[in-house]
């Protein structure tokens, strides 16, 4: 982390060497989304012996990891809640405008496979509010070295290159509570392009967690992958082997090559009493690479935290009490996930509410009321029985929401009462007809 006092200014030269120092962090995240994407260790193997077979088998575990934690953590899209009705209505038309829902998504995404998400507000051409999520591997956040640890600067940087003449131009955006600073760096010195003020009240960045210590989802198990690439690769190295193994001919030196492609057409040896043939193969040990890949992939899901949804454990008659245990290491990662994710949203709503109190709308961002819901397999008749017997003890809106359905309740109340009303109109008019 990279902290400066809160009256430093950030100069040029700074910038520059900020981006010198922080290239093997943007080594390790570009790494990281390599995996995601399946470009792994095992795809640059070369071998001395360029004719033997050099198969290079990809298994997407980090691919795989970062889905399902995911999916799990936000699959199901956060909801909001607040007993000030005009801010969370104001608050639900800018997510509507900014398809907040895939946004959120593409964040976790990020976060699951770095450590660290970033997102960028600002004001459109038609004067909306819109957040948009940046490419974190050439990112740097810069806070200041109080307690607080708030956003002091935050740096991007980025690389276009001309399709006529291949000539590349690295432009770098400095955003600080007031102002945004764009400059341009060719050969020489940057320079300074344009500047704007912003009325945010802050750096208008929010920075979302993994977790406090910034890991990826699947960057603790990066070794394990490389192994189970590693010897899958060789197992299909070794088929290869066998395929191509040679035949040895016993008794039988006055072969020539003539003999044996009459052998290879014909599909006949002839052979003296005392010849014999057979094939030359490597002998396999197909129970010890079977127990050291189960035992790989085994500890792959452990340390990861991310169940293999394939396993037999995961019955479809498991109850919820069951599920939960099997998926109690999941659900404790998810939760440190959640606790960091949470100060990510918070942010973004106050930042949202800086500039609505701008346009001349003052809000207190506090009484937003953040809801996670996690996306797993609902037994809704265990639900529905246990409503059925404690449900005396409970108001109808906490049983609303213990149902696993997106229910507001206030809706579903008007929508009740006014059936309730209709039915007795209709019949009172039965009544009356009779």
């Amino acid at each position: 982390m990279y902290r400066l006092r809160e009256d430093t200014e950030l100069t040029a030269q700074m910038i520059e060497k900020y981006i010198q120092n922080n290239q093997a962090e943007s080594a390790r995240r570009e790494k990281l989304f390599n995996y995601y994407k399946g470009i792994h260790a095992i795809r640059a193997r070369t071998l001395q012996d360029a004719s033997k077979p050099n198969n290079k088998v990809v298994n997407p575990y980090p691919h795989y990891i970062t889905d399902i934690m995911t999916g799990y953590f936000v699959g199901e899209p956060i909801t909001y809640k607040s007993v000030n009705t005009e801010l969370l209505a104001h608050a639900k038309e800018i997510f509507r405008y900014n398809d907040e829902g895939a946004e959120n998504t593409e964040l976790a995404k990020d976060a699951s496979i770095c450590g660290e998400a970033y997102e960028l507000l600002y004001i459109d051409e038609d004067g909306e509010l819109r957040f948009k999520r940046l490419e974190p591997i050439h990112c740097i956040p810069i806070y200041d070295n109080t307690v607080e640890e708030e956003l002091l600067y935050f740096i991007r940087y980025y690389t276009d290159t001309d399709i006529l003449t291949g000539n590349t131009i690295t432009f770098v955006e400095a955003y600080s509570r007031t102002e945004y600073k764009l400059y341009r760096q060719d050969v020489g010195a940057m320079e300074l392009i344009s500047t704007r003020t912003h009325t945010f009240g802050a750096v208008p960045i929010v920075v979302y967690k993994n977790n406090e210590e910034n890991i990826g989802d699947f960057e603790l198990v990066l070794s394990l992958v490389d192994a189970y690439d590693k010897i899958v690769s060789d197992n299909v190295n070794d088929l290869e082997y066998f395929v191509d193994a040679y035949l040895v001919l016993y008794g039988m030196m006055g072969t020539d090559k003539d003999d044996i492609a009459a052998m290879k057409e014909n599909r006949v040896i002839l052979m003296d009493d005392n010849a014999r043939a057979e094939w030359l193969t490597k002998q396999i040990n197909d129970g010890y690479i079977e127990n050291l890949k189960t035992r790989i992939n085994e500890d792959i899901h452990k340390f990861s935290f991310c169940p293999s949804m394939t396993d037999m454990e995961f019955a479809s008659n498991a109850s919820g009490v069951a599920m939960k245990y099997k998926l109690m290491g999941l659900e404790n990662s998810t939760a440190k996930k959640e606790a960091s994710f949470k100060k990510g949203i918070q942010r973004r709503i106050e930042l949202m509410c800086n500039i609505l109190r701008v346009m001349g709308t003052d809000y207190d961002y506090r009484e937003i009321e953040i809801v996670f819901t996690r996306n797993m397999p609902a037994n809704i008749v265990e639900i529905a029985e246990v409503l059925n017997n404690v449900g005396h003890l409970l108001s109808e809106e906490t049983q609303i929401s213990l149902l696993p359905f997106d229910i507001d309740y206030e809706s579903e109340k008007q929508k009740i009462e006014q059936e309730q009303e209709r039915g007795y109109e209709l019949l009172g008019r039965e009544s009356a007809e009779e």
